[in-house]
Order: C-alpha cells, then sequence, then structure tokens
C-alpha cells in the first residue's frame, strides 16, 4: 500500500492539473493546422480599434513551414473576371491577392517566421525574419504583432478551419 501512495498523489495531481488548467496556453504543438483570421484589434496612440475581418484569408502552419493567402473584396472575394478579362481587371484582381511563405519555429510564447516566398518580389529578396507572441484561446489561435517604428500591436485572432 505505501508503494501506492505516491502514484496515487501522482494521479491525483496530474488530473487536477488538467482539469483546471487555463484556457489561455502557448503549446507549439497547437499552433499546426489551417486557420482563418477572424479579428484584428490594432492598439496605437489613438486607441484601440476592433474589427472583425470578413477578406478571405487562410493562414498554415505545419512541419516548420508556413503559408499566408489573403484577399480583397470582402466575404465573397474578389470579382469574377468576366469572358475577356481586361489588363486593368486583371491587375485589380492581383493586388486584391496576397500570398507569403516561408519557415517558423515556436520559441517559448513566440512565432519566429522567416519569409522565403512573396507576391512582390522586393519582400522576397530580403528574406525578412519576424517574431510575434502568441497564444491559444481555447481553440483560437492569437498573435501580437509589434511595430518596432511606433509601437503600434495588432492582436489578431484566427479560427481554426476544419
Amino acid at each position: 500500500m505505501r508503494r501506492l501512495i505516491p502514484l496515487i498523489v501522482f494521479a491525483v495531481a496530474a488530473v487536477s492539473f488538467l482539469a483546471f488548467r487555463p484556457a489561455t496556453t502557448t503549446d507549439a504543438s497547437a499552433v499546426e493546422g489551417v486557420w482563418k483570421t477572424v479579428h484584428v484589434t490594432t492598439t496605437n496612440d489613438e486607441g484601440t480599434q476592433e474589427n472583425e475581418v470578413t477578406r478571405l484569408s487562410l493562414v498554415i502552419f505545419t512541419e516548420g513551414h508556413w503559408a499566408s493567402f489573403r484577399t480583397g473584396g470582402g466575404p465573397e472575394g474578389r470579382e469574377m473576371f468576366p469572358e475577356e478579362p481586361t489588363d486593368e481587371q486583371r491587375l485589380t484582381a492581383f493586388r486584391q491577392y496576397n500570398a507569403t511563405a516561408g519557415t517558423y519555429e515556436v520559441v517559448g510564447n513566440e512565432i519566429h517566421t522567416k519569409l522565403l516566398m512573396h507576391r512582390n518580389p522586393n519582400a522576397m529578396a530580403e528574406q525578412g525574419e519576424n517574431a510575434s507572441a502568441f497564444e491559444m484561446d481555447g481553440d483560437a489561435l492569437v498573435r501580437i504583432f509589434t511595430n518596432a517604428n511606433n509601437g503600434n500591436s495588432f492582436r489578431v485572432r484566427y479560427e481554426r478551419v476544419e
């Protein structure tokens, strides 16, 4: 019986920990998946602004690589081309679309990204690196971006796409 006491104490502690852990976590494996942007909170010198995101967007994190795709045009996406689109219509569609991709690593409560591909060749040539804090809030991924130049922060909430 004496040998069972430490095992029982461990089991009770483990169940208590799992049952009462906070809703917010920074578990690296929880980041993996496909996400859509649903909400952005912007904080700057003028205050805080809340925005629901209606444009189509996806962010994918998988096995050390990430990709992000965004369109303009609201929840329906971009306007469809006519049978013979003009150069201006093609340019408008191109301007409303952005795609980026690269590698990432989770370090503590931060996602460190390195840009490898971008729609804009100048941005791609720079292969920029970025770090943003993150947390898991229930089933949502929340990333916190801070602009080093002006101190503005952007809290971006993503929902998992099934």
